[in-house]
């Protein structure tokens, strides 16, 4: 799986998905630009999104709010104080990660609670395990026992205590020369990808990135506030420049949701509308993560697909469970394998105290599974904090209390009052586009052999939704001769005036060898002109997974895509 996973990264690559950022300059880790095909199968991914959730649709509209956020904003929702991870160094390796994440020891044998054994901690090469050993012997555990085995070090264990339900009393005593008892800190796992044991506490971290919006440089007003600070007072230096700094502080905001609720107001006024509705938005968000991974799976910029459903309090469990299957659905629809996505509810000690519902889909990544979206009831929360720090209005009063039809109603949640009043609970869908992307790759990703040739290596088909390729269609002349061109610049015309990004593939290469160009980037399907092309008119149609080729007069192409794109809509 592995290694799929990394031919897969190596083909969006080399055809144009994706590359390294600021490569030139030696990159930049866990940022990626997104080259031609990237941006369209990207692109596409959000169109059906927003298709589905905006546009078939009479109850949602759109949004578009700003990427940089004001301080009382994140401070209102509860980010500033509680958008945090928790974060842990491995003294040994200065990596940082989330203990959420990370692995148990293993040991050698790879007994789950040895009496005794050897913990070996895998170093990229033998200096370095070399380097570490020595680090080890003289810094983290004087007197240890140690051996080295090529790029391993092995630990030798005497006694393992595992730690309790809290996390607390777990330990790791070693065998030692010279003392009597080496003992350190075991809370339960260690550094994911060496398994180093020798770790740090854990601590909270913030994870939004914080900037300031002033004409001032404003490292001069913290260094002067440095200066002047009373080093008797009962405020720290930290608290008196954040003080100085707080009314220029903004921030990239960690999710485009915040935008939405305090624009409530403004979008039932202006729309006139009001509940059950909901508000779309698709854009940029950044979270200083700790632990980058996978690609594209976990980024400090990623762009998510949220949508904010605002419903009575009556009827917020109904609408959870609607938008819970109607999304779930929305990635089976695009999916080769559905078998290799999931839904699963959260446990109460995973949701937000606020939250009285969530479901997350999950992929089947190659490392396994991990989430793509989430679904929640997340109550009033989010308007109640807005409403309690600026006063805004956004209670709904109705004078009568409306109950939708075919909805499942908490009548014990129904105000009693005349005109009724109440604030909106909201039921969210957040979805990452980025995780999207990568996982309907893993999942196109076909690698297949022709058993009947001589050519045994494995070539590559990228059996992507058609709706969903970046390129819809490539038109080919037979040869390289001029002739082919007008009728083949007819057919790309023809097709491009739909709004399908179409290419036209006139290398000397043979079609043979052209059309598996187009497998291996998800091209649904090629058209060639040839020498009956001259003669009568028609061109050959050729199916991306079946491998059948029809035979149309060229003016009718367009005509027999449209279709097979429209079929697929109307399936779903």
């Amino acid at each position: 799986m592995a290694q799929s996973f990394r031919a897969l990264l190596d083909l969006c690559k080399r055809r144009g998905f994706l590359y390294q950022s600021a490569e030139i300059y030696g990159g930049l880790r866990g940022a990626y630009d997104y080259g031609p095909l990237g941006v369209e199968l990207k692109k596409n991914i959000l169109n059906s999104w927003w298709r589905q959730n905006v546009y078939y649709r009479d109850d949602v509209v759109g949004l578009d709010t700003s990427i940089i956020t004001p301080h009382p904003v994140l401070k209102a929702s509860g980010h500033v104080d509680e958008f945090t991870d928790l974060l842990v160094d491995c003294t040994l390796t200065k990596e940082r990660f989330r203990p959420d994440k990370a692995p148990s020891v293993k040991f050698l044998p790879f007994a789950e609670k040895p009496e005794s054994g050897e913990i070996p901690i895998e170093a990229p090469d033998k200096e370095t395990a070399k380097a570490w050993q020595k680090t080890i012997q003289e810094q983290l555990a004087p007197g240890i026992v140690t051996s080295v085995h090529g790029k391993n070090i092995h630990l030798h264990v005497k006694t393992l205590v595992e730690p309790n339900e809290n996390g607390e009393g777990g330990s790791i005593t070693f065998k030692a020369n010279g003392v009597p008892e080496l003992k350190i800190c075991y809370h339960g796992y260690v550094e994911p990808t060496t398994n180093s044991p020798f770790l740090t506490d854990s601590r909270p971290f913030n994870l939004m990135f914080k900037t300031f919006l002033d004409p001032i440089d404003p490292i001069e007003r913290v260094i002067q506030t440095t200066k002047k600070h009373d080093v008797d007072s009962k405020q720290s230096t930290r608290e008196a420049v954040d003080e100085v700094l707080r009314p220029s502080t903004v921030y990239l905001r960690p999710e485009t949701a915040q935008g939405v609720f305090i624009n409530f107001e403004q979008v039932t006024r202006t729309m006139k509308t009001k509940p059950p509705f909901g508000i779309a938005q698709v854009g940029k968000s950044f979270r200083n993560e700790i632990r980058l991974e996978h690609g594209i799976f976990r980024t400090p910029e990623f762009e998510q697909m949220e949508l904010e459903y605002f419903v009575a309090p009556w009827e917020s469990g109904h609408w959870f469970s609607y938008w819970r299957q109607r999304r779930y659905n929305w990635w089976l629809e695009h999916a080769c394998y559905p078998k290799n996505f999931r839904q699963r509810d959260h446990g109460k000690n995973e949701m937000a105290h606020y939250a009285t519902g969530c479901t997350d889909v999950e992929y089947l990544y190659p490392w396994g599974w991990g989430e793509v979206e989430g679904v929640a009831n997340r109550g009033n929360f989010d308007l109640t904090q807005h409403i309690k720090n600026t006063n805004a209005n956004f209670e709904v009063v109705e004078d009568e209390v409306r109950i939708s039809p075919n909805v499942t109603t908490d009548h014990s949640l129904i105000p009693k009052e005349k005109p009724a009043r109440y604030v909106p609970h909201v039921v969210e869908s957040s979805c990452g586009l980025n995780r999207a992307m990568l996982a309907y790759l893993c999942d196109a990703f076909h690698q297949v052999v022709d058993e009947t040739g001589t050519n045994k290596q494995p070539r590559t088909i990228l059996k992507l939704d058609p709706r969903l390729a970046p390129i819809k269609c490539a038109v080919m002349p037979l040869t390289g001769k001029a002739e082919f061109m007008p009728i083949v610049e007819k057919v790309a015309k023809s097709l491009r005036r739909q709004g399908w990004y179409t290419v036209v593939e006139s290398q000397k290469l043979k079609i043979g060898k052209r059309y598996y160009r187009h497998d291996e980037v998800g091209t649904p399907w090629c058209v060639t002109v040839d020498f009956q092309s001259l003669e009568d008119g028609t061109v050959t149609l050729r199916d991306r997974d079946t491998g059948a080729q029809q035979r149309f007069a060229w003016q009718d192409v367009k005509k027999h895509i449209g279709e097979k794109l429209s079929d697929a809509d109307d399936d779903n």
